[in-house]
C-alpha cells in the first residue's frame, strides 16, 4: 500500500480535532469530552444571568456547544438542572394542524408557556433531593399522567389529541394546589384545557422555587429551545408566528415569572441567523433580551 513503508514502526498518536457537531462531543463516550475543552469565549454565561435569553448565531458558531456544556455540567453539579426542548422531537406547526383537524384551535404562545412550566416543574419535582418528599407526590403524579403533553413526541401527541383534544388530567393537580397553596381550581371535571391551568402553574412555580430550601441549596433550572431551524421557512407564516410566539412566551416567563420573583430559572432560545443563506459570516454569537433586537439580527420579520 502507498506509504506503508513509511508508516512501519511509527506509533505516533493521531490528532483528534473533535466532532463536527457539539452533540457528538457531549456524548460521555466522546474521545474529547466537551467539558474538558469548552471555553465560554462569547461570555454567554454572565450575559444570560440577567435579562437576556436569546442566543443568535450562524451554524457552527457555538450555540449548541454552549447548551451541551451547560447540560453536561448539570449531570455533575447537584444543584443545576437542565433540559433540552428540540424542534426535532416535535413540530409545533404539526400539533396546531392536528388540533385544527379535530376542530380545536390552539394558541401557540399558551402552548409554549405550558411546555416551559411543566418541564421546569418536572426538573424540580423529580430531582433526587426531593424524590422521596411526600409533599410533592401529587405534583409528580400530575406530571406523570400528562407526560404525553409535556415530553411531546409526535406519534404520542397525535393519539392524545384525537382522544382528549388538549384537555389534560387535572385531578391530582387540583388536590396539590388545594393542599400546598390553599387555593381552589374551579373545574368540576377531571380534565381541562391546558391553558386554564397556566395561572395556577405560575403560582405553583413561584411557590416551590422561592422556598427556603431552594434558596439554601442554590438550585438553578435551565431550558434550552434548540434546532428551531428544522422545518423553518421564512415564507411560511405559521413557522414565523411560532417563533415569534416562542419568544413572547419566553419573555413573559423570564421577566414576569422568574425575574420579578427572584427565581433561579431561565428559558433560553438558540436561533440561527443564516437559515436562508450566508447573511452573516461573523462567527460570533449575539445575546438579546427581547424580540426586536433578535429580529434585526435574524431573517425573521416582526410583521
Amino acid at each position: 500500500m502507498v506509504f506503508s513503508s513509511i508508516l512501519k514502526g511509527q506509533k505516533k498518536e493521531r490528532i483528534y480535532l473533535g466532532s463536527p457537531e457539539a452533540e457528538a462531543d457531549a456524548n460521555p463516550n466522546s474521545r474529547v469530552p466537551l467539558s474538558e475543552v469548552y471555553e465560554d469565549y462569547h461570555e454567554l454565561l454572565p450575559q444570560l444571568m440577567h435579562e437576556k435569553f436569546i442566543v443568535v448565531g450562524r451554524k457552527g458558531s457555538g450555540k449548541s456547544a454552549f447548551a451541551e456544556y451547560v447540560w453536561f455540567e448539570s449531570t455533575r453539579q447537584p444543584n443545576l438542572f437542565c433540559q433540552f426542548i428540540r424542534n426535532t422531537d416535535f413540530s409545533l406547526e404539526k400539533i396546531i394542524q392536528l388540533g385544527e383537524s379535530e376542530g380545536i384551535e390552539v394558541d401557540s404562545e399558551a402552548l409554549f408557556k405550558w411546555i416551559i412550566y411543566t418541564n421546569i416543574l418536572r426538573l424540580f419535582a423529580f430531582n433526587e433531593a426531593i424524590s422521596s418528599n411526600k409533599d410533592y407526590e401529587l405534583l409528580r403524579q400530575f406530571l406523570k399522567k400528562n407526560s404525553g403533553y409535556i415530553d411531546i413526541r409526535e406519534y404520542e401527541i397525535k393519539e392524545l389529541i384525537k382522544k382528549h383534544g388538549f384537555e389534560v388530567n387535572i385531578e391530582q393537580f387540583k388536590r396539590f394546589v388545594r393542599g400546598k397553596l390553599n387555593k381552589q381550581i374551579e373545574e368540576k371535571s377531571s380534565r381541562a384545557h391546558f391553558y386554564k391551568l397556566l395561572p395556577h402553574l405560575e403560582d405553583v412555580i413561584i411557590s416551590v422555587l422561592s422556598s427556603r430550601e431552594e434558596h439554601e441549596n442554590e438550585n438553578s433550572y435551565v431550558l434550552f429551545f434548540d434546532d428551531l431551524d428544522v422545518g423553518f421557512s421564512v415564507s411560511n407564516n405559521l413557522s414565523c408566528d411560532s417563533l415569534v410566539n416562542l419568544i413572547r412566551a419566553c419573555r413573559h416567563v423570564n421577566n414576569d415569572i422568574f425575574g420579578k420573583n427572584g427565581l433561579n430559572a431561565k428559558a433560553v432560545i438558540l436561533i440561527r441567523d443564516d437559515r436562508n443563506g450566508p447573511q452573516n459570516s461573523d462567527s460570533r454569537l449575539s445575546v438579546f433580551s427581547h424580540f426586536n433586537q433578535a429580529a434585526s439580527s435574524s431573517p425573521v420579520s416582526s410583521k
